[in-house]
């Protein structure tokens, strides 16, 4: 379960050198995000071990059911052959990514998805259908709408997804605990038919294609996740510019470390949009955050902090409200199980 965020808009003039800025920002906090692939590869032995599985661990098409109160979904994963998954042996993150990417280009794995993000939908419809409930979340005269905070980065209430790629079994030398761990890379193409913007549905009938590289690792004590995907996102509704994104993940929880453990027990965000015509950057968001591992505990309070600033440039014709960039300043208290 999630709390809802704190944040607050500002609008702030045009400044000829802020899109600058903010790309030498990206380019940094990217830097920052590769450090602990980078340093795990320098301080580990450099080379894996990729083996096949037992003829037991075949894949097999199943159907799995996820649920949460921002995202999901039901996916039926399909093997696109008979071979068995392979493992790789490594604690080495870059040679993870590295032996992931071997092979990738010819898929044999699939998996049709369908989800929808429920606190977004929810908060769209009440400002559509009731506004003056949606009015009752609003903090005074702050500008802050806590049905709104909760939504921020979801432009979309729904989608379907196909995805043609690999996996692979991730596993640690010399690790004794059982875990779920798999990795995969591979091509994403996902439709959906209605756009969000500030807490509005928009008709648009949208399709996205990306590439992508992601990672589980998930023992009972700890759970660490990562994903690296470069996409384009095509619509139909011409007020909504089609735009090129970048996206990185890392998120790491790790109930054996010390509540205050300020280097472990992180997760890190960002997402920029650039348009497909003249490349301008037109979206950013980054966002840090921090968890905090309580013994005993079945959850883990967490708090986020981070901005998420967007030019007008994003919308065109009757969605280009606004005459300024704006800048989002994100506070979120949350609650991880």
């Amino acid at each position: 379960m999630l709390l809802p965020d704190a944040n607050k808009q500002i609008e702030s003039g045009p400044m000829p050198s802020f899109t600058n800025h903010l790309r030498l920002i990206c380019i940094a906090a990217a830097l920052c995000l590769h450090t602990p692939a980078t340093f795990a590869a320098e301080t580990h032995t450099e080379e894996s071990h990729v083996e096949d599985a037992k003829s037991g661990d075949v894949s097999k098409t199943e159907v799995v059911f996820e649920a949460s109160p921002y995202y999901t979904n039901v996916d039926l994963n399909v093997p696109l052959t008979k071979e068995a998954i392979p493992t790789i042996t490594s604690d080495s993150e870059s040679v993870i990514y590295r032996d992931l990417i071997k092979g990738s280009l010819i898929p044999r794995y699939m998996v049709l998805e369908a989800s929808v993000y429920p606190t977004p939908w929810l908060s769209s419809y009440i400002k559509s259908h009731s506004t003056n409930l949606y009015r009752q979340f609003e903090i005074g005269n702050t500008g802050i709408n806590l049905l709104e905070s909760a939504t921020v980065g979801f432009q979309e209430p729904w989608a379907v997804s196909a995805f043609f790629g690999n996996v692979a079994k991730l596993n640690r030398p010399k690790e004794q605990r059982q875990g779920n761990n798999y990795g995969y890379t591979g091509y994403l193409f996902s439709a959906g038919n209605k756009h969000i913007k500030s807490n509005m549905l928009v008709p648009d009938d949208w399709y996205e294609f990306e590439w992508k590289i992601k990672g589980n690792i998930d023992y009972p004590d700890e759970k660490l996740s990562w994903s690296f995907r470069v996409g384009g996102h095509f619509n139909t509704n011409k007020d909504v510019n089609d735009v090129t994104y970048v996206s990185l993940h890392r998120s790491n929880l790790d109930l054996r470390y010390p509540f205050l453990a300020w280097l472990e027990n992180a997760n890190y965000d960002l997402r920029m949009h650039f348009l497909q015509r003249g490349a301008k950057m037109v979206r950013l968001e980054l966002i840090a955050g921090k968890k905090f591992p309580i013994s005993g505990w079945r959850y883990t309070p967490t708090v986020d902090v981070g901005v998420v600033w967007s030019s007008p440039d994003e919308y065109s014709g009757a969605l280009r409200d606004m005459r300024n960039n704006t800048t989002t300043l994100v506070f979120r208290p949350s609650i991880e199980f």
